[in-house]
C-alpha cells in the first residue's frame, strides 16, 4: 500500500512538473509566429514575415558586392525569404521571375519581385550587415529544377511605395498560392 501511494504520488509530481514546463514555455514564445506556409497541389510555400529594409546586397557571380535600394524617395525594400517545396511531383521546373511573386494586399494593390540581377549596382567596397541593411545572399531568382522530396530556399525583394499595406505575398509559379500574413477575416472590435 504505501509504495503504491507513493508511486502514485511521484507519477503525478511529474505529471504535474511536465505540464508546469511545458505551460511556461509555450507562454514565453508566445504572440506571433515567425513565418507562414501554405500548401497547394503540387507545392508548398514557406516565408518569413516581410522585413523592410534600407538596403540589400549580395555577392554577384563575378565577386562583387551587388546593393539593391529602393528606387525613389517615397518607396521601400521588403524582403521575403521564402522556401518552395516538392514532396510528390516527379520533377518542378521552376521560374523565379517578376510574375512569380508579388506582394501586396487582397484588394488589389500588388507590386511584382524586383531583378537583383537588373535592379542591383556593383560596388568595390565591403558593406556591413545591420537591421536596415541585409545580406540576401542566396538570391531565389531564375531558373531551378525542384525534384522530388527537395526544396530551394533563397531572398526575394521587392520595392514598394512607403505605407502600403503588405497582407499577402502571391505566388503564382505552378500554381497560384497566396501567403497571408494578416488575417483579413478577423472581425475588428
Amino acid at each position: 500500500m504505501f509504495n503504491g501511494l507513493k508511486m502514485r504520488s511521484v507519477l503525478l509530481f511529474t505529471i504535474v512538473s511536465c505540464t508546469v514546463g511545458v505551460s511556461s514555455l509555450l507562454s514565453a514564445c508566445g504572440g506571433e509566429p515567425e513565418g507562414r506556409a501554405v500548401a497547394g497541389r503540387n507545392i508548398e510555400v514557406h516565408t518569413n514575415l516581410p522585413v523592410v529594409v534600407d538596403s540589400a546586397f549580395f555577392k554577384g557571380t563575378d565577386g562583387k558586392t551587388k546593393v539593391i535600394t529602393p528606387s525613389a524617395s517615397n518607396r521601400q525594400l521588403v524582403v521575403l525569404k521564402p522556401t518552395i517545396v516538392n514532396r510528390t511531383s516527379t520533377v518542378i521546373p521552376l521560374l523565379v521571375d517578376t510574375e512569380a511573386a508579388n506582394i501586396g494586399d487582397r484588394r488589389s494593390r500588388r507590386f511584382p519581385a524586383v531583378d537583383p540581377i537588373l535592379k542591383a549596382r556593383s560596388i568595390d567596397s565591403e558593406i556591413e550587415e545591420t537591421p536596415k541593411v541585409i545580406d540576401i545572399s542566396p538570391v531565389l531568382w531564375g531558373e531551378v529544377e525542384l525534384p522530388r522530396k527537395t526544396q530551394v530556399e533563397g531572398y526575394i525583394v521587392f520595392d514598394v511605395p512607403k505605407g502600403v499595406i503588405l497582407g499577402t505575398l502571391f505566388w503564382d509559379e505552378i500554381e497560384y498560392i497566396p501567403v497571408d500574413f494578416i488575417d483579413y477575416w478577423k472581425k475588428k472590435n
